[in-house]
C-alpha cells in the first residue's frame, strides 16, 4: 500500500475492521513520497487518516465553545487550563491554546487534496470527488474552528514538510475574512455526493464528515448574509425531510408530576447530523468530558445563572391530544425535573447525591454517548463504578439546524414565522394560519415553502419549545408568545432572544454557545457587548466582569 503524508490508522484494513478505524496514535507526519492517490481505496485511507487526527479536536471544541459562553462555569478543583479560559485569562502554556493539533489536521488535510487526481472518471463518475470535498470540509471546519478560538489564523493551503518553521511565512486571516474564503472554498463542491462508508463499529461514517450545506450556512449567518443562510438552511431540511419530532419531548405524565417520560436525554446521540466518534476499546484515544462533568469532584459545571434561568420557564401542562392549557408549572425540562415531592430526573444536568458527600449540581449529558467497560474504573471519580468513556461527540444536530433557520428568518424580517419554529413547528398547516405567522411575511420565497411536507408524512414537525415546556405550550395564548411590540425591529429584537434562549435549552454544552453568543451579538452590531453583558452573570463581581469583556481582545485564545 502506498503511504502518503497522513496520519495513518494503526491497524486499518479494511471497511469492516471495525473499531480499528478509529483507532489514533500517531502524533508525528509520515514522509510523503510524492505519488498520486488515483484509487478509492487509497482514498479511504487517507480519509479515514484525517480523521483520526481530527477526534484530537473535539473536546477542545466543547471546553473552548461553552467555557466562553454563558452555561458552563470551570470549578475551584479544574485545572488552571481550564478556569483561566471560563476567566478570560489565557496565559502562555495552556494546553488549549495550543495551534500544533490544528494544523496537524490542516496539513494533513492539504497534503490529500494535493495528491488526490479528482479527474478520474467511471461511466462519467469521478470516483474521487466525494472524497476530495469531504476533506476541503474537515479543513475547513478545522480553520473555522481555529478562528473562533484565536480570533485570526495563518491560512496555509500547500502542505508543508517542517510545519513549525514556516507558519510565519503565511499570511494572516481575521475571523471574517476567513469566513468569506471558506465560503468560496467551499460553495463549488456544495452539490457533491455526502460521503458515506457506511457503518464501522456501530457508527454510521455518513456522520463523521461535514455537512457543507450546512457549514456554509453557518458562515452565511455569521456575515450576517441572513437570505443565503436560510436558504441553504432550508435545502438541506427539504432534501433529507429533517424534522423536529415530538418522540424526543420531555413530558409530565399527569398534573401532579408524580412522573415523567425523559425522552429528549436520547436526543444527544439520535439526532447527530455530524460527530467525531471514538474507538469501542476502551484503552484507546477518547475525550475526558465525562470525567470531567460527572465526577465527585467535577472541573465543569452547569452556570448556577443558567440553572435559574431554566426553572424560571413557563411549563404548559396539556393531557394527551388535550386542546388547552391545564395547568402551569415552572422549570424547562430539558435541563432536570422536578417532581412534587422535590426529587429530581435529570436530562441536560441534574442534582446528584453521593455517599458521604452533599447534593451536587453536575452535567450529565455526556453519559448518554458512553460506553462501559466494567473491568475498568476512573480512580480520580467515585461517581462511576467503572470505567465509562466517550464513543461519540456530537457536533451538529437538528435542532441546531431548525433554531438557526429560524435566526436567519427572525433577521429577515420574519419574527411570526421564526417563533413559529419554536411554538408550532414549521408545517403547511402552521403557515396557513395566520393566527400563526402574519401572511405579509410569506412573500413567495422558496424556503417558506412547506407544501411538500405531507408527500413525506414530515407533518409531525413540532416545535422545539414543545420538548422542554410542555404539550400545551401551542395552546398557550398568554405566556410564551411574542407579544404586542411597538415596531418590526422590536419584534425581531424579542424574538432573537428566545431563540438564543431555545438554543441554550435544546444544545446545551455540546460547544456552540460561544458561536450563539458571537453571531446574535454581530447581528445587533452589539459585539462584544451584547455577549459581555450575558456571559459576566456567571462570573464574581459580574459589574467588573462585564467591563472586562467589552473589550474584544479579551474573548480570544491570543497570547500577547
Amino acid at each position: 500500500m502506498k503511504r502518503y503524508s497522513l496520519y495513518m490508522i494503526v491497524g486499518l484494513l479494511s471497511l469492516t475492521s471495525c473499531e480499528d478505524v478509529f483507532y489514533m496514535e500517531s502524533t508525528s507526519v509520515v514522509v510523503d513520497n510524492g505519488e498520486r492517490i488515483e484509487h478509492p481505496g487509497d482514498s479511504l485511507y487517507s480519509v479515514m487518516g484525517i480523521l483520526s487526527q481530527f477526534q484530537r479536536l473535539g473536546e477542545r471544541f466543547v471546553l473552548l465553545g461553552e467555557l466562553r459562553g454563558d452555561l458552563m462555569s470551570a470549578t475551584n478543583d479544574a485545572i488552571k487550563d481550564l478556569q483561566d479560559i471560563a476567566d478570560f485569562s489565557v496565559t502562555e502554556g495552556n494546553i488549549y491554546a495550543d495551534r500544533m493539533d490544528y494544523y496537524s489536521v490542516i496539513n494533513n488535510c492539504n497534503f490529500a487534496l494535493e495528491r488526490m487526481d479528482t479527474s478520474l472518471v467511471d461511466y462519467q463518475t469521478k470516483v474521487l470527488l466525494p472524497e476530495y470535498a469531504a476533506i476541503r470540509g474537515l479543513r475547513a471546519w478545522t480553520y473555522w474552528h481555529m478562528a473562533l478560538a484565536f480570533g485570526e489564523v495563518r491560512y496555509i493551503d500547500k502542505p508543508l514538510l517542517t510545519l513549525e518553521s514556516t507558519l510565519a511565512d503565511y499570511p494572516v486571516k481575521g475571523i471574517e475574512e476567513m469566513a468569506e474564503l471558506l465560503i468560496d472554498d467551499l460553495t463549488p463542491y456544495l452539490g457533491v455526493r455526502h460521503l458515506d462508508y457506511g457503518s464501522v463499529d456501530g457508527i454510521q461514517t455518513r456522520t463523521l464528515f461535514v455537512p457543507l450545506l450546512l457549514f456554509v450556512a453557518d458562515l452565511h449567518l455569521f456575515l450576517n448574509h441572513y437570505d443565503q443562510a436560510a436558504q441553504l438552511y432550508y435545502d438541506y431540511i427539504r432534501q433529507h425531510h429533517l424534522t423536529i419530532s415530538e418522540g424526543y419531548s420531555n413530558d409530565w405524565n399527569n398534573n401532579t408530576r408524580t412522573d415523567a417520560s425523559m425522552p429528549h436525554t436520547s436526543s444527544y446521540t439520535g439526532e447527530m447530523l455530524f460527530q467525531m466518534a471514538y474507538s469501542s476499546d476502551a484503552r484507546d484515544y477518547h475525550p475526558s468530558l465525562i470525567h470531567l462533568a460527572y465526577n465527585t469532584v467535577p472541573s465543569i459545571v452547569p452556570a448556577s445563572s443558567f440553572v435559574e434561568a431554566m426553572r424560571q420557564r413557563t411549563y404548559f401542562f396539556t393531557p394527551v391530544n388535550g386542546q388547552s392549557v391545564g395547568a402551569y408549572f415552572l422549570n424547562d425540562l430539558r435541563g432536570q425535573a422536578f417532581n412534587r415531592r422535590g426529587s429530581n430526573l435529570p436530562a441536560a444536568y441534574g442534582t446528584f447525591s453521593f455517599a458521604g458527600g452533599q447534593d451536587i449540581q453536575l452535567i450529565n449529558k455526556y453519559n448518554y454517548a458512553q460506553a462501559t467497560d466494567g473491568s475498568g474504573y476512573d480512580p480520580l471519580n467515585e461517581a462511576n463504578a467503572a470505567l465509562n468513556y466517550t464513543r461519540q461527540l456530537p457536533l451538529l444536530r437538528t435542532p441546531h439546524v431548525y433554531l438557526r433557520f429560524a435566526e436567519a428568518l427572525n433577521r429577515l424580517g420574519k419574527p411570526s414565522l421564526a417563533f413559529a419554529v419554536l411554538k408550532y413547528g414549521l408545517t403547511e398547516e402552521t403557515l396557513a394560519d395566520t393566527l400563526k405567522v402574519s401572511p405579509w411575511e410569506l412573500q413567495g420565497e422558496a424556503y417558506t415553502d412547506f407544501s411538500w411536507s405531507h408527500t413525506y408524512g414530515d407533518n409531525r414537525n413540532v416545535g422545539t419549545a414543545r420538548r422542554g415546556l410542555g404539550r400545551g405550550v401551542s395552546f398557550d395564548k398568554d405566556n410564551y408568545t411574542i407579544g404586542e411590540q411597538a415596531s418590526l425591529q422590536d419584534s425581531i429584537t424579542v424574538v432573537e432572544e428566545m431563540i438564543l434562549d431555545e438554543m441554550a435549552a435544546e444544545t446545551a454544552f455540546e460547544g456552540n454557545r460561544f458561536f450563539d453568543l458571537l453571531r446574535v451579538s454581530r447581528h445587533r452590531g452589539q459585539w462584544p457587548a451584547f455577549a459581555a453583558k450575558r456571559v459576566s452573570l456567571r462570573l464574581s463581581d459580574h459589574e467588573s466582569a462585564q467591563i472586562r469583556l467589552e473589550d474584544d481582545r479579551s474573548w480570544w485564545l491570543r497570547i500577547e
